[in-house]
C-alpha cells in the first residue's frame, strides 16, 4: 500500500542518519505507484525487484503445491534470471517516471554477468545487486563484472 510505504519511509528518516532505500516489490500491478510514495516519504533510493511469488509445482500424489513440508505446501519466490526482463521493466519504468525523476535506483533480478548489469544501467539504475548469481558462482562474479564493466 502506498501509503504505508511512504508512511514507514518518512519514520526511518525521521529516527535515522543513515540513508533509507526502500527495496520495492514486484508484486504490485504499477511499480510507479510505490515508488512515488517512497521519494514522498524522503528515500534517499529505491532497490528493485525482490522475488515474484509463484507456485513452483503440484505434487500429482497429494495434490498440495509442492515443494511440501509436513504435507503442507506453500508459495515460493521466483528469482534467477527469469525475472530479469521483468526487472528490467520496473527500473525502467521508475526511470521514465517525471513522479519520481532524480530518486536513485538500484537493480535487482537476473543479473549474472556484467552485461546483465549494464542492461540494467543502461535503463536508469545507478548501481545493482547480485545474489543468486553469487551464491551459484561465488563471489569472483563481482570481480569479474566491475572488470568487464570498466572494460566497455
Amino acid at each position: 500500500v502506498p501509503e504505508y510505504i511512504e508512511m514507514v519511509t518518512a519514520w526511518c528518516k525521521h529516527y535515522s542518519r543513515l540513508p533509507v532505500i526502500v527495496k520495492l516489490t514486484p508484486n504490485v500491478t504499477n511499480i510507479r505507484m510505490p515508488a512515488r510514495a517512497a521519494k514522498a516519504g524522503g528515500a534517499d533510493a529505491v532497490s528493485l525487484i525482490n522475488t515474484i511469488n509463484s507456485i513452483m509445482g503440484v505434487d500429482p500424489e497429494t495434490l498440495t503445491m509442492s515443494p511440501a513440508v509436513g504435507e503442507q505446501g506453500t508459495h515460493g519466490g521466483y528469482c534467477g534470471p527469469a525475472v530479469k526482463p521483468i526487472a528490467l521493466h520496473m527500473v525502467a519504468e521508475i526511470a521514465r517516471d517525471p513522479e519520481t525523476a532524480g530518486l536513485p535506483i538500484s537493480g535487482i533480478g537476473g543479473i549474472g554477468s556484467w552485461r546483465d548489469a549494464l542492461d540494467f544501467i543502461a535503463l536508469g539504475a545507478g548501481s545493482v545487486q547480485v545474489c543468486t548469481a553469487a551464491m551459484v558462482f561465488g563471489f569472483k562474479i563481482v570481480q569479474e563484472m566491475i572488470n568487464g564493466l570498466a572494460g566497455y
